[in-house]
């Protein structure tokens, strides 16, 4: 029996040695685990201290730019703006045309100077370069452009130029985008045209573009009161992007709609009635802008001043009419416009490159003949020896 009970006290000791061995093992492991996990947690920290001093001094440093850049906006600045545009046209250098002429657009536009800009624009559009030398600095001019002719009233150019400032401006530039889309769908409003709700499903400007997106709603369906609702709650929105003004404008263009919708649903209707519906003041009032209306092309309907109603013409073959045509010209010029722009920023090799260039060649080719010839005689002497 003794050799058995050493036996198995033998076998319960390494059992023993073995459990201990694993449990210093897995306390090893255990230990090595919780310092990496401490070297990740303070790495971590270590990185976001990093970039909270990173983001600290980008802000410092973004602050401090548009400390300088807001002032040039100070009217006291635009001497000083104008004296350094000469200088830089008269050292033919572009980029600082560009620049300097946009800075000048914004101070004029921002203390409503709309006059003088559109001066500073004639007179420098023959000595900026065309195209720009800087996509960003295009889509600023373009966009100050369409402040310009929107002001005109040249709804057309204003959103041509609206639309090439979104397509040059890069992809960062979330907040200038936005405000072109603004003033964009406020054009196309104006113009009496319907923007593509693909225009307000943008993620990153969708909430900054809802107050648009109820005026549009208000204007596509004609409801004067949904208008006067979405104007009076989001007045002060509007007002800080500087498009109060513009918006106050869309009121006809929604009686228009709102009529319009009328006449199309209806072949005869009283005016008390387009009056209630339209909620007008008066009839006479509503009789004034039918027949306003009609002149203008925006229906076609007659007036029948004794029973007081307007009669709707048959709603002819669209097809017919000059609309597809116009629409056609339309496509064709903005492809038209897109292929010379496009050729316009083709870059060409300059002239005195060319003949260096071809110089070279040409003593290249030279030194081949040369070489040739000298072979062409050693080969002689050899014969002759």
């Amino acid at each position: 029996m003794a050799p058995k009970n050493k036996k198995r006290e033998q076998l319960e000791k390494e059992q023993k040695e073995r459990a201990e061995k694993r449990e210093k093992e897995r306390q090893e492991k255990e230990r090595k685990e919780k310092e990496r996990k401490e070297r990740e947690e303070e790495e971590r920290k270590k990185k976001e201290a990093e970039e909270r001093e990173r983001e600290r001094i980008r802000k410092e440093r973004n602050a401090a730019q548009l400390k300088v850049y807001d002032g040039f906006l100070e009217a006291s600045q635009r001497p000083r703006l104008l004296t350094m545009l000469r200088k830089a046209t008269l050292c033919h250098d572009d980029l600082a045309q560009e620049i300097l002429v946009n800075h000048l657009l914004r101070n004029y536009i921002h203390h409503n100077l709309y006059q003088e800009a559109d001066l500073l624009v004639s007179n420098t559009k023959d000595t900026l370069s065309q195209p720009f030398r800087s996509n960003n600095q295009m889509a600023r001019y373009c966009y100050y452009i369409g402040r310009i002719k929107i002001v005109q009233l040249h709804y057309n150019e204003a959103h041509d130029n609206f639309q090439q400032a979104l397509r040059k401006a890069p992809d960062k530039a979330i907040g200038f985008k936005t405000i072109a889309t603004k003033m964009s769908v406020v054009v196309q409003l104006l113009m009496g045209e319907i923007p593509p709700r693909s225009v307000f499903r943008q993620p990153e400007s969708q909430e900054a573009l809802y107050p648009y997106l109820q005026l549009t709603s208000a204007v596509r369906f004609g409801q004067l009161q949904l208008f006067n609702n979405v104007v009076n709650e989001y007045t002060s929105v509007f007002k800080q992007d500087s498009t109060y003004t513009l918006v106050q404008r869309i009121h006809q263009n929604v009686i228009k709609t709102g009529l319009r919708r009328i006449t199309h649903a209806y072949t005869k209707i009283a005016i008390s009635d387009i009056c209630n519906k339209l909620q007008l003041d008066n009839p006479e009032d509503a009789e004034y802008i039918v027949a306003k209306a009609i002149r203008d092309g925006v229906i076609d309907a007659t007036i029948d001043h004794d029973a007081g109603t307007v009669i709707s013409t048959e709603i002819a073959d669209v097809y017919s009419s000059p609309e597809p045509a116009a629409a056609f010209h339309r496509r064709i010029q903005h492809l038209t416009d897109t292929h010379n722009q496009a050729i316009m920023t083709m870059r060409y090799m300059p002239e005195d490159e060319e003949l260096e260039d071809k110089d070279a060649q040409e003593r290249e080719k030279r030194k081949e003949e040369e070489k040739a010839l000298e072979e062409a005689l050693e080969e002689d002497d050899e014969m002759d020896i």
